[in-house]
């Protein structure tokens, strides 16, 4: 029984997590109303060799963290978290955790389901966020720096989606995809993309096969919309509903 609550759980925060990406858009902050010093948190993060990341987003009553190591063959170990602004800045998650190993292509979960899971999230004076797992240390050594909120976003300008596919070798991988009739795909392009956490916007760099290259910079509206900013010329991208 225990095991097929903790398989409901993790379907259920993860729908969660993925509906709140989905509405990025059209949502109201509901934690950071009320606690805006913990915006610094909300934003996807990653470990130098790239093979961990932590996505922390914005949901009612605190703050939902994944985080997430991948360990090759489309398999991932990954924790998830509830937390609230504690003493001295941090993050405290409360005390209920989940920690999985899960296959990505064949949809399998190996659960280790617990009540105990307790965590704290900080940010250094790097600016580098850090984890301290309190249930399995196993966040030791680790430090994670920001890349924003743009990872994993699907998004359309026109005909064109927008895949803000990976973060690899310290830059995002972009993927383009030009669409036809029935959503077939035309033409492709990858851009690789550097993450300005100052600003908050992404500098990127492709071109499509055969034709000239081209320089993008996506940011955020006031509206929490991307931005493509193109010549001197904004879009606000549109959220993609396309499959693969």
């Amino acid at each position: 029984m225990k095991k097929l609550f903790a398989l409901f759980l993790i379907i259920c925060l993860s729908v969660t997590a993925l509906f709140a990406m989905a509405e990025e858009e059209d949502d109201i902050a509901v934690y950071l109303d009320d606690h805006p010093e913990a915006a610094v948190f909300v934003s996807a993060w990653v470990a130098e060799d790239g093979d961990w990341r932590v996505e922390v987003f914005d949901e009612d009553g605190g703050l939902k963290l994944m985080i997430v190591h991948r360990l090759g063959d489309n398999k991932e170990d990954v924790w998830e978290y509830s937390a609230e602004m504690g003493d001295n800045g941090k993050l405290v998650a409360v005390p209920l955790g989940l920690h999985y190993k899960q296959d990505t292509v064949a949809e399998t979960w190996d659960v280790t389901y617990y009540e105990d899971g307790d965590a704290e999230f900080e940010i250094a004076e790097d600016g580098k966020l850090v984890w301290k797992d309190l249930k399995e240390d196993a966040g030791k050594d680790l430090a994670f720096q920001k890349i924003g909120s743009f990872y994993g976003s699907r998004r359309m300008k026109g005909d064109i989606e927008v895949f803000f596919y990976d973060w690899y070798e310290g830059q995002y991988d972009i993927r383009l995809y030009q669409r036809g009739e029935n959503n077939e795909i035309l033409k492709d392009a990858i851009l690789k993309g550097d993450y300005d956490a100052e600003t908050n916007t992404l500098t990127a760099m492709g071109e499509f096969e055969g034709e000239e290259p081209f320089t993008v910079v996506f940011s955020y509206n006031e509206e929490n919309c991307i931005v493509w900013n193109e010549n001197g010329e904004s879009t606000v991208l549109e959220l993609s509903y396309l499959d693969d």
